[in-house]
């Protein structure tokens, strides 16, 4: 059976970049509501006014979308899901989504930072508004300013990672994440990793993680 993972952490705990430096080497598929999220908010004005105020999208309509989305996804593979439980309830939501694909969860990956790193973090950060790569001044320049090292396109600042969406955001994570960190800590599934560190010390902690799955 292909594994089944979670990734979670607050907004600006690298989340994404981890998942992106572990895609070639493990052969998975990366899940993520973020990206679906982005994907849909031309078409959907509830999706897209969530996003720029920085509240969460209701578990209802995410989890309504999410199941379309999951479907476009190679069943074969190791899936790598990116914080689609944003909310207590959504553990059960995604429980049942797997089982449609006769999968389980089979480990949860909990980043933690303080809220201070997260606010630096994305306030420094830019997007490639082709591919959607991230940068950060301070942790993952761009070779040519504002250009995007893999397509040339223009990178810009996220509404979202402006500085009043990302307090609303981090002010939503910490109502809700004890919770949902209790319920994955009772099936033995969960791992807690410093996401202060570089970025190559974290990378080496989940690949050691992920080998003994594996």
């Amino acid at each position: 059976m292909p594994l089944t993972v979670l990734i979670h952490g607050p907004a600006g705990s690298g989340k994404d970049t981890q998942v992106d430096l572990l895609k070639d080497q493990f052969d998975f598929e990366k899940i993520g509501t973020g990206d679906m999220f982005r994907s849909l908010a031309d078409s959907n004005k509830d999706v897209r006014d969530s996003i720029n105020k920085g509240d969460f999208v209701s578990s209802e309509l995410t989890y309504q979308l999410l199941k379309d989305w999951v479907s476009t996804y190679d069943t074969k593979k190791n899936w790598f899901f990116v914080s689609v439980v944003r909310t207590p309830d959504q553990v059960d939501l995604l429980d049942e989504l797997l089982k449609d694909y006769g999968r389980s969860l089979d480990l949860f990956l909990h980043l933690k930072i303080s809220e201070e790193e997260a606010v630096e973090r994305m306030s420094l950060r830019k997007t490639c508004e082709a591919c959607g790569r991230v940068y950060h001044e301070k942790y993952n320049r761009e070779r040519n300013y504002g250009i995007c090292n893999d397509d040339g396109g223009s990178l810009f600042v996220r509404e979202d990672d402006k500085p009043e969406a990302i307090k609303r955001r981090l002010e939503e994570y910490n109502r809700t994440i004890e919770p949902i960190l209790e319920k994955y800590k009772t099936r033995g599934i969960f791992v807690e990793i410093d996401g202060s560190r570089s970025i190559q010390e974290i990378h080496g902690e989940i690949v050691d993680i992920l080998k003994e799955k594996c």
